[in-house]
């Protein structure tokens, strides 16, 4: 589960640049200049390498689409969707501490908490996030090589 804990601390650290990277790859896929052109007829006999840059940015759209979009997409439900179990409070360290990159100091003084305190309520904040994501039967745990390489 401690392995499960830094997995889930690392996705609320990339989550909002999961965020904005979605959002330039959405944009570059709608405003790709080649998108906008009809097919080129080939004949399948032809000899050599057809340089149809339609065809190319149709192959990029799919491989962007398939190997960038969808992982991002996924991940991105997955967290929103165990966020929304955390109460005002705990999503408000969720906040501070992951998403504006605060310091500890700071954000146990901003929450009127003590440093033993925080240090506890992060532990609990991650183990609800942890039971949020599906706990141990969770299949999320299994792909963690898949999730480095397709999401950097």
């Amino acid at each position: 589960m401690d392995r499960h804990i830094r997995q889930i601390e690392g996705w609320l650290y990339a989550y909002p640049v999961w965020q904005k990277k979605l959002q330039s790859l959405r944009a570059q896929l709608d405003d790709h200049t080649y998108t906008q052109k009809q097919f080129v007829a080939v004949a399948s006999f032809s000899k050599g390498t057809v340089g149809d840059p339609t065809q190319s940015a149709a192959v990029k759209r799919v491989t962007l689409q398939e190997e960038q979009i969808r992982p991002l997409e996924f991940r991105i439900r997955l967290l929103e969707n165990a966020l929304l179990v955390l109460t005002e409070e705990e999503s408000a360290l969720v906040r501070m501490r992951y998403f504006e990159r605060q310091n500890n100091a700071v954000t146990w003084e901003a929450l009127f908490l003590s440093r033993r305190a925080f240090f506890r309520r992060r532990v609990a904040v991650l183990e609800k996030l942890y039971e949020a994501l599906g706990g141990d039967d969770a299949i999320i745990w299994e792909d963690t090589k898949v999730t480095r390489s397709a999401l950097r």
